[in-house]
């Protein structure tokens, strides 16, 4: 009884795909059943048409046609077993990356509150020395609180919960608060910010979130712009949109990894020989957010050369025309 109930819940594909968070066509049962549905249908077309014309031509070419699209339903089925595998490695990678991410703050946070709690250190801790460590305590803490953030963030996406609320706001103003968030990370980088600038127009979406992606895109460049050099943020109409771009020449990214990059919890593997922290998750979240805005994100790198990314958003008097 039990073995026929949970056969009978295995026919309900849409729980069953929803559960997988795939659609009804990349799902496997689904296409298992119209793989099967149309071997079955196959069969029972060749052998009528067989009967009526007796003619073994038609009858082989009724089998060909049958076995190209049973073939092109196997490639569909293939496909997509190929997505619920890079999601089992997206899992893997997810495990990986935020274990790393939220053990190295808490650890900077014990070893900092094991000194604060030194009774010998007490004794010889001034008053500005206690306030470095708690605001090192302070500022671990809020970097694990962003991790966390950025998971949540995730899940609302894919659960297609993210609500955005937009507003009319300068772009360019916004620019130039993130851009001196980023100033003095930038100057112990040794690279230099640059901002150009077209006549400032309003663009219509979610201001927060926007701000988000801005810092996303300027923290990656700074991150790898190891060996210095320059940044530069451009501002610009088209069409009815206005594009938004950055130039930086950091590391790069490698071909075979590029198309992977918009990924959750991807990091190209040429970052890690420049040990910076990332979970992989920002550039999916930014690409979201734009595309949720009716906006668009792409980019263009070279390794070793650098990277340009860009994103465009409607201009507030777009959405209210």
């Amino acid at each position: 009884m039990e073995e026929s109930e949970n056969w009978f819940d295995s026919l309900n594909l849409k729980k069953t795909c929803s559960k997988y968070r795939v659609s009804i066509f990349h799902c496997p049962q689904f296409l298992f059943l119209i793989m099967g549905c149309a071997q079955i249908l196959a069969i029972l077309t060749t052998y009528k048409i067989a009967k009526i014309y007796q003619e073994p031509e038609i009858a082989a070419l009724i089998v060909l046609a049958v076995s190209a699209m049973i073939f092109f339903i196997g490639q569909i089925i293939i496909n997509s077993f190929e997505r619920i595998a890079i999601s089992s490695l997206a899992k893997s990678e997810f495990i990986s990356i935020i274990s790393h991410q939220l053990r190295s703050p808490m650890s900077a946070i014990k070893w900092q509150l094991d000194m604060l709690l030194s009774e010998d250190l007490k004794k010889n801790l001034s008053t500005d020395k206690f306030g470095e460590f708690l605001k090192g305590v302070y500022e671990q803490n809020e970097r694990m609180i962003k991790s966390v953030n950025d998971l949540l963030e995730v899940n609302r996406i894919e659960d297609g919960d993210m609500v955005l609320n937009p507003e009319s706001f300068s772009l360019q103003a916004l620019t130039e608060q993130v851009v001196n968030q980023y100033t003095k990370e930038a100057l112990l980088m040794n690279v230099k910010i640059s901002v150009s600038l077209g006549s400032d127009q309003l663009v219509y979406a979610d201001k927060i979130r926007v701000k988000r992606v801005i810092e996303y895109l300027l923290d990656n460049a700074v991150k790898y712009s190891l060996n210095g050099g320059s940044i530069e943020i451009d501002i610009e109409h088209e069409g009815k949109n206005i594009l938004w771009k950055i130039t930086d020449q950091g590391a790069g990214i490698p071909q075979k990894d590029q198309k992977r990059i918009f990924d959750k919890f991807f990091r190209s593997k040429n970052v890690a020989r420049y040990k910076t922290s990332g979970s992989g998750i920002g550039l999916f979240i930014a690409k979201s957010i734009i595309s949720l805005s009716k906006g668009k994100m792409g980019f263009f790198s070279s390794e070793n050369k650098g990277s340009i990314f860009w994103f465009t958003l409607p201009t507030a008097g777009k959405i209210n025309s």
